[in-house]
């Protein structure tokens, strides 16, 4: 008789790392009590993890001083079995386009349904930011062992930089980062991805202001795009607003350029 564990091993020579209990009972002809019964077993030895109900997932020798698999293999398969429409976003998706001077302890994910803002399993936290239009935010997939995984581009990644620099360590922080994610923008995508947004006009602001503000290893680009967004921002009707939105605003300088009031200097850890 074939038994969870035999039924795991067979997941793994397959590449797969997850399953259904439903999966199990069809696979062991048995009852989900005793799939419940052998895979709680198999938890406190600490060979499978269940990240919601109904599901598990094998947790492989070399993950298993995390307690976990790391979010890059857990989150399609959680994204994927809630439904939930999903993109590694923010500084997460920053590293994969180059931007790795910084480390964060948290994997940021965008989804088009609220969660928990923090999901924790072992030592891998994800960060769950919510965004009612997603469907609108260009994304590229990577490829990972489970499948792909959904990233932001690089444009999108710095418009979401903006909308959500409260989640990035603030300004500076991002300055940091945008000095390095500089080099694979592409100026004709984001002044796209900012006529897409045209609702969202605040991060076009500040993206072109901490653009002009920063040193970055490829000026050419770099001039290239504070150009293009600098000659969008001139056309629309734009308010000034705060370069940092929680910081007063009175008695501080207007840069007529991007419409900014400058509240706040900033600085680049670079």
């Amino acid at each position: 008789m074939i038994t969870l564990s035999d039924f795991i091993k067979e997941l793994r020579v397959s590449g797969a790392y997850s399953f259904t209990v439903r999966q199990a009972v069809a696979a062991l002809n048995s009852s989900p009590a005793h799939v419940i019964a052998a895979a709680y077993r198999l938890k406190k030895k600490g060979e499978l993890m269940s990240p919601a109900k109904g599901l598990y997932c094998v947790i492989p020798p070399e993950f298993s001083h995390q307690g976990s698999l790391p979010a890059t293999l857990l989150v399609p398969i959680l994204m994927n079995h809630w439904g939930v429409r999903y993109y590694v976003g923010l500084l997460s998706a920053a590293t994969y386009h180059g931007a790795t001077h910084q480390k964060i302890g948290v994997f940021q994910v965008v989804t088009n349904k609220q969660l928990p803002r923090e999901l924790v399993f072992g030592e891998v936290r994800i960060d769950c930011i919510y965004k009612k239009n997603i469907e609108s935010v260009p994304v590229q997939n990577v490829v990972v062992s489970v499948g792909y995984l959904c990233v932001s581009t690089p444009e999108a990644t710095a418009m979401d930089l903006l909308l959500y620099p409260h989640r990035c360590g603030g300004l500076n922080h991002i300055a940091t980062v945008l000095s390095e994610l500089v080099e694979v923008l592409d100026p004709k995508k984001i002044l796209a991805l900012a006529k897409k947004n045209a609702s969202e006009k605040a991060w076009v602001q500040r993206l072109g202001y901490l653009l002009e503000s920063i040193d970055s290893v490829e000026p050419d680009i770099q001039e290239k795009n504070i150009k293009s967004l600098k000659m969008y921002v001139q056309k629309q009707n734009m308010r000034y607003l705060p370069l940092a939105t929680e910081l007063r605003t009175d008695g501080f300088v207007r840069n007529k350029q991007w419409m900014i009031i400058e509240n706040t200097s900033i600085e680049s850890d670079l």
